[in-house]
């Protein structure tokens, strides 16, 4: 007789967790003191070389995949699904999704979650909120989301902590590489993708913090509202503007061109807006 181990848990020491018998993995970034960010070169970007200094922290080994969000949230809402896509990023997300699923997890896990979102002056109980009471238009209440750093439990990375993770302790252009002839090795974008998400963890190398896919597969959110400029030099834990009409999105995916996948690479979108090249990871404090 076989028996299959369904737990659920998460231990920070380690970075190992699993929802429901679905495992994700975290890996540890450390502090960092004036590292550089943003690139001089890159056109089109509002990202020139800049320094930021950021607390310890933990980021998705991959993007969130399909089960592990099925596992939280009741409900798969990917374009590229199937019983055979299980381990692929979940995609058609949007923000608010995003940062419901991060406090989701967090209650699952026993952790205490970063976000805290009022309804009529009322915070939101997320531990009951379904997938379907999340907005799928602009929403005011949820674009004021508060957010707390200094909680354990899991939420979107800031802009600056998803660059660094990127870069993976080097200067490459991309994550893993600074060759465009070997970014078919670290990513899945428009020239190999197939026009279609891939399996997390499938490409031969993952970038110098062993993360996959933070160059291509699907574009992932970020924390920030967007903001048309670059971002002042000697920040610690920045989190971006105040308010706007875009949230952040990095990475690229397999839409886009190498151009889109490169580490420095801003662009945003509406918070309510979904699309199938769209997913995210989550990062924590450890």
């Amino acid at each position: 007789v076989q028996v299959t181990f369904k737990g659920t848990h998460y231990n920070p020491k380690t970075g190992e967790g699993a929802v429901k018998g679905s495992p994700f993995t975290m890996k540890q970034i450390a502090a960092v003191t004036d590292g550089k960010l943003g690139h001089d070169t890159l056109a089109d970007a509002d990202n020139k070389e800049h320094t930021v200094s950021l607390t310890a922290y933990k980021i998705g080994e991959t993007e969130i995949t399909q089960d592990v969000f099925e596992a939280v949230m009741g409900t798969n809402p990917s374009h590229f699904n199937g019983e055979d896509k299980k381990r692929y990023p979940v995609e058609n997300v949007n923000w608010y999704q995003a940062i419901a699923f991060c406090n989701k997890l967090s209650l699952e896990l026993g952790l205490k979650p970063c976000y805290v979102v009022k309804k009529n002056n009322n915070p939101i109980d997320f531990k009951t909120l379904s997938f379907a009471d999340i907005p799928t238009t602009e929403d005011s209440d949820w674009d004021k989301a508060a957010m707390d750093m200094d909680k354990n439990g899991f939420r979107l990375p800031t802009e600056a902590e998803w660059e660094w993770a990127a870069k993976g302790g080097t200067d490459d252009k991309w994550a893993g590489t600074d060759t465009k002839s070997k970014l078919k090795n670290y990513a899945w974008y428009n020239a190999n993708s197939g026009s279609k998400t891939h399996e997390v963890k499938k490409k031969k190398q993952p970038n110098g913090y062993d993360l996959y896919n933070m160059s291509g597969n699907v574009q992932e959110w970020c924390w920030d509202w967007y903001s048309a400029s670059t971002p002042a030099s000697g920040q610690t834990d920045p989190i971006g503007v105040e308010d706007g009409t875009f949230r952040i999105i990095r990475g690229g995916s397999w839409y886009d061109n190498e151009d889109k996948a490169a580490c420095a690479y801003r662009n945003g979108n509406k918070p309510f807006d979904t699309s199938t090249s769209r997913g995210f990871r989550v990062v924590c404090r450890p």
